[in-house]
């Protein structure tokens, strides 16, 4: 297997991916897509989103399909990000779908005001009060455990992570102008969410981007 993975770096979906390719331990080169031209990644997949994923002559778009490829055909390589049992592979599910629609909406909201001609303060207001309430339910998930679903990551893990932890970012470690700065100047996740913010460090420590 050759895997290439076609990304836009800071984006969650991205991140998603290169932390299960940590998880799994499994090689992979990076390849970045430039967001104002994505004319290659239309020739390459068919769409213009990011992620996409290609082993050799195939080619996997969307990060949760790619997610289930990785795992499905990489079965021995690391932690199974998915479970043969029907109850927990449906508690993983709703995780993801946590992720996608209440965890999303914020960083899209955030996403929309760095595009915005200015920033409207209520609007990024509404957000963190957003991200406050809904990463309630992440720390009652985590309270005595290390991850989400079971005693092991899963993509539960990998697919809420990302997004959470673009409140968690600090302005001092990242380049004016950039979108981490920008995350970490008007999205913060509230201080006291000791074990939310432990699991965000757990799990962005796989990424292989470092």
């Amino acid at each position: 297997m050759s895997y290439t993975l076609y990304q836009l770096s800071p984006s969650p979906n991205s991140i998603k991916v290169r932390l299960a390719l940590g998880l799994k331990q499994i090689p992979c080169a990076l390849q970045d897509t430039n967001p104002a031209d994505r004319t290659a990644l239309v020739a390459l997949s068919g769409q213009s989103l990011t992620p996409v994923l290609t082993d050799g002559d195939r080619v996997i778009y969307d990060s949760y399909a790619i997610l289930r490829y990785l795992d499905a055909n990489n079965p021995d390589a690391g932690p199974r990000l998915y479970s043969p049992e029907r109850a927990t592979h449906q508690a993983i599910e709703r995780w993801e779908l946590f992720a996608r629609v209440e965890l999303g909406e914020v960083v899209g909201m955030i996403f929309n005001q760095l595009f915005a001609p200015e920033v409207d303060p209520q609007a990024v207001a509404k957000a963190n009060a957003l991200l406050a309430e809904r990463a309630q339910r992440l720390e009652e998930a985590l309270d005595g455990q290390d991850f989400l679903v079971g005693s092991a990551p899963t993509a539960a893990d990998l697919t809420c992570a990302p997004f959470a932890s673009y409140g968690t970012l600090d302005a001092k470690d990242h380049d004016a102008g950039t979108v981490a700065h920008f995350f970490a100047s008007h999205l913060q996740l509230p201080q006291d969410l000791p074990c939310t913010r432990a699991w965000i460090a757990r799990c962005m420590a796989f990424d292989v981007s470092g």
